[in-house]
């Protein structure tokens, strides 16, 4: 079925009590936050995120932009594996984590008369 391309799952820890902390001031030109698991992070880049999300925010006022990462974030798997986005998803999800991890993402929007956030995940 391919090469495992996700990062090794087979030891520990698999999950850590530390906590990952950043703090950073809203200003007036930030226009959304985006929150995402490793498994977004396993593909892309912060600054690719953040580009894929003005992208589509400019492009699809009314979208749901954290639901077109996730879709990009399969593509960029699919692709990886040698595999169509349609092959990739035919593969049974437990089978599925050989080619990427499980996958959650919220886009805040920020300021007002902006639309609601939206959140999507992917096992």
């Amino acid at each position: 079925m391919g090469i495992l391309r996700v990062r090794n799952l087979t030891s520990p820890p698999y999950i850590s009590t530390e906590p990952s902390l950043g703090v950073h001031k809203i200003s007036n030109s930030d226009r959304f936050v985006i929150v995402g698991s490793d498994g977004l992070f396993d593909f892309f880049s912060n600054d690719e995120a953040v580009k894929l999300v003005e992208s589509y925010i400019r492009s699809n006022a009314f979208g749901d932009p954290a639901k077109f990462l996730v879709e990009q974030l399969v593509l960029r798997a699919a692709n990886s594996a040698g595999f169509s986005m349609e092959e990739l998803m035919n593969v049974p999800a437990g089978r599925r984590r050989k080619y990427h991890d499980d996958v959650t993402v919220i886009v805040i929007s920020l300021g007002m008369n902006q639309r609601t956030s939206k959140a999507s995940t992917f096992i």
